[in-house]
């Protein structure tokens, strides 16, 4: 488990904050899946559609299992999940990454990409997807350190696409 203290808001009052990061076990399955579906609403509203999974406790259960899928707390508290994708090199695809609504713009998020990083030491390449029209995960990733290198279409004559972002962390000795 990593642990950081990073300054989080709540109504304008500024106080310390622990967000951990931490392996989600089945027993969390539920609530992630919860959680998910409510932090991807936005997305589900805008495209009509949720992202592939999300919606499907089974989903959740079998992501737990492979054992890259985290949850994310805040002072103890449930509030997110990330859950990735480890190659046999050195690249890792964050496959999905969610906080609930309420628990946005406290700096969870960059301070989740910190944590997933140091767990993943070894990775060189981080890469992830996210819709075109999402254009505060742009900003969020772009913040973060990612580039944009690309965009997809996954469903042929459909005008959704997503656009693919990369972060390439140097190493030093």
């Amino acid at each position: 488990m990593y642990r950081i203290i990073a300054p989080g808001k709540k109504q304008g009052d500024i106080k310390l904050t622990t967000t951990t990061l931490e392996p989600a076990n089945i027993n969390d399955a539920e609530a992630l899946k919860a959680l998910s579906v409510e932090a991807f609403t936005t997305d589900y509203d805008q495209y009509g559609s949720y992202p592939p999974g999300i919606e499907s406790l089974a989903w959740h259960q079998s992501e737990i299992k492979k054992g890259h899928y985290y949850k994310i707390l805040l002072n103890g508290d449930l509030v997110g999940g990330i859950c990735v994708i480890p190659s046999d090199g050195d690249r890792i695809e964050i496959k999905y990454f969610f906080i609930s609504g309420e628990y946005q713009d406290r700096r969870i998020g960059s301070t989740t990409l910190g944590l997933i990083e140091k767990q993943y030491s070894n990775a060189a390449e981080w890469v992830l997807s996210t819709p075109h029209k999402s254009f505060r995960n742009h900003h969020f990733y772009e913040k973060n350190g990612y580039t944009k290198i690309g965009e997809s279409q996954p469903i042929p004559n459909n005008p959704f696409r997503l656009f693919e972002y990369r972060k390439i962390i140097e190493k030093t000795e």
